[in-house]
């Protein structure tokens, strides 16, 4: 029930617990619980702290500060909201944070959420993904630390310029996106399955670009030129859309060396959607007749 004597802790001296993971708690008497006031000497060495699916909803700032050696802090599947995440990252504190999962929590305010991360000056990796954040602003301040961006499932319609130029990873996958043309010069890992775009993204915005994953959105081809814009594509998911085979696409396909080797899921994940006498069969095997291109 949250209850325990704080004098004995203090008097215990300081505790050399590095990690602490709280997974799937249920405090039926919460209303009973108290704050971890006088536990401050047993978390301020902490290195890693996991508390999920805890119906945590904020943690007090004067708390906050007392975790001064945690890296990793892990409260996903909670009940956050944004002007709780305010005070959770309050001035000062998490001072030494690198890595913050915030996953499917209740956050509604992508500008919000980024005002409270900007607070923490050593953030590399955030993941909020299934959060509600439907459209966001055309600006907004992060860490300038930040590589690593996990957006996913949080009913994005349209990126703009809030994305922080400093990123290398950046995961936008089952959103509603029906483009990609932002500048991100140090990208180098980009995640947009399951979205609904039509053609692959512009290579000269992301020019450091190492894999791309648009598998299961609405490409129904993409040329050699687009391919070989990215320059340094290393792992292409191109798997799972609705590709015409045409005899300009198949021709590519068939003629480009080692595209076998970058494309993901290849050659069993690449089906023609049409012509109709080709529907269901591997791109690879495709082959159309002269008299077929020459129609």
């Amino acid at each position: 029930n949250g209850d325990w004597n704080s004098d004995e802790i203090q008097s215990g001296g300081q505790s050399f617990i590095e990690r602490i993971s709280v997974i799937n708690i249920t405090i039926q008497t919460f209303y009973l619980f108290t704050d971890l006031e006088g536990m401050e000497s047993q978390i301020n060495k902490l290195k890693s702290l996991t508390i999920a699916s805890a119906k945590v909803f904020m943690v007090p700032c004067k708390l906050a500060k007392h975790f001064s050696s945690l890296q990793y802090l892990d409260f996903h599947d909670n009940l956050l909201v944004n002007n709780r995440l305010n005070e959770t990252l309050c001035k000062d504190a998490w001072p030494s944070l690198q890595t913050l999962n915030l996953n499917q929590n209740s956050l509604k305010s992508l500008k919000q959420t980024a005002d409270s991360v900007a607070r923490l000056p050593k953030l590399i990796h955030l993941d909020i993904s299934q959060n509600n954040f439907g459209a966001i602003p055309d600006a907004c301040e992060w860490p300038k630390t930040l590589k690593y961006l996990n957006l996913s499932s949080t009913q994005i319609p349209k990126l703009t310029t809030c994305i922080p130029p400093t990123l290398e990873v950046l995961d936008v996958s089952s959103n509603n996106l029906k483009e990609f043309g932002l500048q991100l010069p140090f990208l180098r890992e980009l995640y947009l399955a399951k979205n609904q775009l039509k053609t692959l993204p512009g290579a000269a915005p992301i020019p450091n670009l190492v894999a791309m994953s648009v598998r299961r959105n609405k490409l129904n081809s993409f040329s050699r030129e687009e391919f070989e814009s990215f320059e340094k594509m290393e792992l292409l998911d191109a798997s799972d859309n609705n590709y015409i085979c045409s005899c300009e696409f198949l021709s590519f396909i068939h003629h480009q060396a080692g595209i076998g080797q970058v494309l993901v899921g290849w050659p069993d994940q690449y089906v023609c959607d049409s012509p109709l006498a080709v529907r269901g069969a591997r791109v690879g095997a495709v082959h159309l007749s002269l008299m077929e291109c020459h129609r």
